[in-house]
């Protein structure tokens, strides 16, 4: 079984069929990520996140030692573990925010504490943090409308941050 399906990948690949390898794919991606997230809208993102990433990785000329198959489900798990992270990262970093806000005496110094800290941010990622956690409290598809930018892209985005901060305040 898993030798026609090498080697149909294999012929795709030398035949720079890059979509049509990938679309023989999905169903796959899309169920591990569904079976490790268990949530059907962050199994599709993660599910993106691994479809970016296989893509631009073939785009750019990629070729791999081990059969394709195998380094799809690689993929998932690594896009699996990061998002698992990012969550934990999250977890955190609300957990550090309720406590700035207690502990503060007013929402000036509050604000200014939480500036202080998005400061080794680029722009984009110290906006997606503000209006992720700030006073807006948008979720990722508002952010994404406001910024115009994709869902997923604002996902990785916060994601990038989270991992920033968690560096800096380490």
């Amino acid at each position: 079984m898993h030798d026609a399906r090498d080697a149909e990948d294999t012929r795709l690949l030398e035949a720079g069929e890059i979509g049509l390898l990938l679309e023989s794919y999905l169903g796959v991606i899309y169920d591990r990520c569904l079976v490790k997230v268990r949530d059907r809208d962050h199994a599709a993102d993660v599910a993106q996140n691994v479809y970016e990433r296989l893509f631009g990785e073939l785009k750019r000329g990629r070729r791999y030692r081990v059969p394709f198959r195998v380094v799809v489900h690689q993929v998932v798990r690594w896009k699996v573990q990061e998002h698992f992270q990012a969550i934990r990262y999250e977890e955190e970093l609300d957990d550090w925010l309720v406590q700035a806000s207690t502990e503060s005496s007013g929402s000036l110094e509050a604000d200014a504490g939480f500036d202080s800290m998005l400061e080794g941010l680029t722009e984009l990622e110290a906006d997606v943090i503000r209006l992720h956690y700030g006073e807006a409290d948008l979720d990722f598809q508002e952010i994404a409308r406001r910024l115009d930018r994709e869902s997923n892209a604002v996902h990785q985005i916060h994601y990038r941050a989270l991992v920033k901060l968690r560096k800096d305040n380490a």
